[in-house]
């Protein structure tokens, strides 16, 4: 939350003359928040109980809650359980760039930071420790970065497409006397 709050009180001049942040009431930001980590955790047991089937890891029954927080899965390219999750986890960085793109329209970076900051703080609380394994530091990080990229890459691309300007030589370049 603290990295939202520089928005709030900075609005630093893109080249293109907009704001990249722009200042946006806090309770705009909460509200945000509170979408992206509801569908940021909603995708991930969409994805996890898909995985789950996809890797015939067994019945309903069997299915863990806990796989969203779990970081003490042993790494094992041959692990059914191991896969299932790093897929899941993947696959709901990759679903959530593009839902944060729509949902704050500005500055996903910043989102996509803080929800990854709550989320390794809720996995510390639900198991009772710090994640220790380089592999799912990894994984996350993979995530975050590719949620950072292409998500700031979708909206930029989002703000030239609306800010349609027409381009006319300027008659002193061209070498035209």
């Amino acid at each position: 939350m603290g990295l939202i709050l520089y928005e709030i009180e900075h609005g630093e001049d893109d080249t293109d003359g907009g704001k990249c942040c722009t200042k946006v009431p806090i309770e705009t930001i909460c509200a945000n928040l509170l979408k992206c980590l509801i569908l940021f955790y909603g995708v991930f047991y969409i994805a996890a109980g898909i995985c789950h089937g996809a890797f015939r890891l067994g019945t309903l029954q069997a299915f863990d809650p806990k796989i969203p927080f779990d970081f003490q899965e042993p790494f094992s390219w041959q692990s059914s359980r191991y896969l299932a999750r790093l897929v899941s986890m993947e696959s709901t960085y990759f679903v959530c760039t593009w839902a944060f793109a729509a949902i704050v329209q500005h500055c996903v970076w910043d989102y996509a930071i803080t929800i990854t900051l709550v989320h390794v703080s809720i996995s510390c609380a639900v198991m009772q420790g710090f994640p220790l394994t380089w592999q799912w530091w990894v994984t996350l990080g993979c995530g975050v970065f590719f949620m950072i990229v292409v998500g700031e890459m979708v909206l930029c691309c989002v703000r030239c497409k609306g800010q349609r300007t027409k381009v006319t030589p300027n008659p002193r370049r061209s070498g035209v006397t």
